[in-house]
């Protein structure tokens, strides 16, 4: 059974308290989200402790109970504490489901979002948006709530690294055939190697979100197109935060799993560009089209995937070429032309969408101008070169070069690595290298790393945007979309997916939803009374709950009761 490729982006935020000498990032991302109540529209709340001795999170409790402690009628207990075996246990939100259809959480003491599920590609790049708007509406509204002490402020980053070895994810997902997935995973797992991780490696040079310096003992880099590629080890495994592999085979499909499985891709980047991700979801889609049909013939396995996936991250020239298993030798440029040549005539023969033939052309346009030699084309349209033409720019005011950042970045290294410069000075006259200019590169060092961050700053107007949406509101930024669209994201699910019904049964009866995930909400009845009822109502095909299949339904629905006989005998109440 083909299926349309819906997908949905979570995003793990970068989160850091301005001011502070030492700050937790679970209590900071708690006050962060404890603040949606505040700024945003319905919720269904579920929860975590945390142990404020140990910094301990525990295990998320029970739905029912979580509402029972700290349901939307009850707000005031969500700080409630409890004694537990002598030691002083926080109690807070740990996630929430919105009306937006997307989830709001925090995960390994970061802020998360996941966007909703979503059939277009564009429709994921206004739901990704939205989701940036919420967390840094919910950032405001912590910084004013007056709970951090004097003189201290939460920043938060859409990036994925924090230069200090710790990397957090970007995940994209996918939805697929059961037939598709488990090809993939257990019958024909060839499939991963020939087409799709040759993709996913040499599509860097238009997702990647650049990067500054290089991490986790890997090689030496000035500047990268990815900020992720360093952090992978292994080629295929369940694992995110240890021991990442190209492939995740995690296997929770969130839906009817004899139909469809969801599949987890965790090696891309959080870009800020809209057109970055509109590409990186958009061709991805077209990709796992082709794949399904057995469209692509060509065996594309690279000889080191992993060893591939770094170098193209640190070949700004786009010429250097990658081994293939069969002996052949191509850049990523040409392996990403041949998924372009196929998706052409597949789109040809199966009758394109329009959205589709506008990610070909824009994929296309963008390929060319690569192959060309044209970064500064693309300054205004992929993150990596936009980041690239602003540092580039900034080492031109300095008189300076790469080429001079790259001899001082070893000395500079080292000097982090020990209290003393003995090491780094015997380090920079061993290179020939004056060592009186020390600290005049390593300012330039580090400033280039602050931009680096700073490009990704989630505020979006004003005087305290962040380096990106200034280059954006000053029109040296390429988009794809309105601001409207983005602020319907921000309060209305995607109409094209089940996340349409999802959201609005959380914005209609948010005070009666007792529990709520991806593919299912419990709903309770009289909820003060004896004879409280619960229902719950299952929704394992995304693909259903629309707008569409239910215009003229909707509005009838008024109660719990309703819904649950509707859905399950098709009743609908009298007019």
């Amino acid at each position: 059974m083909r299926v349309p490729k819906a997908a949905g982006i979570e995003t793990e935020y970068g989160i850091f308290v301005w001011g502070a000498e030492n700050f937790s990032p679970f209590l900071s991302s708690q006050l962060v989200l404890n603040a949606y109540q505040s700024v945003g529209g319905p919720a269904i709340p579920m929860g975590v402790y945390y142990n404020v001795q140990t910094g301990d999170v525990a295990e998320e409790i029970d739905e029912e109970e979580v509402v029972a402690a700290d349901g939307p009628d009850n707000p005031k207990k969500t700080e409630a504490t409890a004694k537990t075996d002598a030691q002083t246990v926080l109690y807070g939100l740990g996630s929430l489901m919105l009306a937006n259809g997307a989830r709001f959480y925090i995960d390994h003491t970061h802020p998360e979002y996941c966007t909703p599920e979503t059939l277009s590609a564009r429709g994921v790049v206004a739901a990704d948006k939205a989701g940036e708007r919420i967390v840094a509406q919910c950032m405001g509204a912590a910084n004013r709530s007056g709970q951090l002490p004097e003189g201290q402020h939460i920043l938060i980053y859409k990036n994925n690294s924090d230069q200090k070895g710790n990397s957090y994810g970007c995940h994209e997902n996918y939805l697929l055939s059961e037939t598709l997935f488990e090809d993939l995973l257990r019958r024909r797992s060839h499939i991963i190697f020939r087409y799709l991780l040759p993709f996913l490696v040499s599509r860097l040079p238009i997702c990647g979100a650049g990067k500054v310096g290089y991490e986790n003992k890997t090689a030496p880099a000035t500047y990268q197109l990815a900020q992720r590629a360093d952090f992978f080890e292994t080629l295929i495994g369940l694992q995110t935060t240890y021991q990442r592999p190209l492939f995740n085979t995690r296997d929770e499909s969130h839906s009817d799993s004899q139909n469809f499985r969801r599949l987890h891709v965790i090696l891309g980047d959080a870009n800020m560009s809209e057109i970055s991700t509109y590409l990186k979801i958009g061709t991805m889609q077209l990709v796992l089209h082709m794949i399904e049909d057995e469209f692509i013939k060509e065996d594309l396995t690279l000889a080191t995937p992993l060893a591939a996936f770094q170098q193209v991250s640190r070949d700004l020239t786009f010429q250097s070429p990658l081994e293939l298993e069969g002996g052949a030798r191509m850049t990523a440029l040409e392996i990403q032309n041949i998924y372009l040549e196929h998706a052409e005539r597949y789109l040809t023969e199966h009758d394109g969408s329009e959205e589709q033939w506008d990610v070909w052309e824009r994929w296309a346009a963008v390929v060319d101008d690569l192959r060309a030699g044209g970064e500064q084309k693309l300054s205004t349209r992929l993150d990596w070169a936009i980041k690239k033409n602003v540092l580039d720019r900034y080492l031109s005011t300095q008189d300076t070069s790469w080429k001079v950042v790259g001899q001082w970045q070893p000395v500079i290294e080292a000097a982090l690595q020990s209290p003393d410069l003995l090491k780094a000075e015997a380090l920079a006259r061993y290179s020939g290298l004056v060592w009186d200019d020390y600290a005049r590169q390593r300012d330039i060092y580090f400033t280039l790393r602050r931009l680096d961050l700073e490009y990704h700053d989630i505020r979006h107007s004003g005087r305290e945007a962040g380096l990106f949406y200034r280059l954006q509101n000053g029109g040296l930024v390429e988009r794809l979309l309105t601001d409207d669209e983005i602020d319907e994201r921000v309060k209305t699910p995607p109409a094209d997916t089940r996340a349409w019904l999802r959201g609005k049964i959380v914005e209609r009866f948010s005070r009666q939803v007792i529990g709520a995930d991806w593919s299912y909400v419990k709903l309770q009845q009289r909820p003060s009374s004896a004879d409280a009822v619960v229902y719950r109502l299952e929704f394992p095909n995304p693909l259903l709950g629309t707008e569409q299949d239910l215009a003229g339904v909707w509005d009838r629905l008024k109660t719990p009761e309703q819904m649950f006989t509707y859905f399950l005998k098709g009743e609908l109440p009298n007019p």
